[in-house]
């Protein structure tokens, strides 16, 4: 074999397992997406994370390394014969960083410069970020009628990256530092991390919910 078709071949089989792991990864996540629900004129979809951490990212958060949660949730229209249309594309993301000298995780969602949420314990975190969520989406009169919709939701769990290094810099220097521990600043160890990140790569996970008509869901009875 030439030395072109056994590179060829090789960069083959490294992309299968690469693709292999991916989907492997999505699977543990534990990512569900509950039946779509009409409750006072507004459509509901419901999802939840079973297994969002792994012991070695588990490890790396307690120790003071960033990660960032983003949700994406679409709306789609199931059309035969052609791609499904997006009817409503909703996005919502969350930084978190341990502060060991508050032992306390630090959780700022959205793109706002405000205040983060203090949350005491990984437990509460979990509850927090990836227990059971209930999002309106919108109103049932803007579906078309007997038409055919689903809800998909992808999670990604995203390490730190070199590109977040100058906004953790800020945030660290900011609400989070310690005034007591000046010095304090990124861990030099998060440094080599940001250089070389293909040990802790993005955790991600895409799920649909069952598919439903804009007249299917029923209002509750009272």
């Amino acid at each position: 074999m030439k030395p072109e078709a056994r590179t060829l071949a090789s960069i083959l089989v490294l992309a299968g397992s690469l693709l292999g792991a991916g989907s492997a990864a999505a699977d543990d996540l534990g990512l569900s997406v509950g039946p779509v629900e009409l409750l006072h004129g507004v459509y509901l979809a419901s999802y939840r994370v079973e297994n969002p951490w792994t012991p070695r990212l588990t490890e790396t958060l307690l120790r003071g390394m960033p990660a960032t949660v983003t949700y994406e949730v679409g709306v789609w229209k199931r059309r035969a014969f052609w791609f499904d249309k997006l009817v409503l594309a909703m996005k919502s993301e969350h930084r978190v960083l341990y502060d060991p000298w508050d032992r306390a995780f630090h959780v700022r969602s959205g793109t706002t410069r405000g205040k983060s949420h203090l949350i005491p314990t990984l437990d509460s975190l979990d509850s927090y970020l990836f227990s059971e969520k209930h999002l309106p989406l919108l109103a049932g009169s803007a579906l078309e009628g007997k038409a055919s919709y689903y809800v998909s939701v992808r999670v990604t769990i995203r390490p730190l990256s070199a590109e977040d290094l100058d906004e953790v810099e800020d945030w660290l220097s900011g609400e989070v530092k310690n005034p007591e521990h000046p010095e304090r600043g990124v861990p030099s160890y998060l440094l080599g991390i940001a250089v070389n990140v293909s040990g802790l790569g993005d955790r991600t996970a895409l799920a649909k919910s069952e598919p439903f008509r804009s007249s299917s869901p029923e209002e509750p009875t009272p």
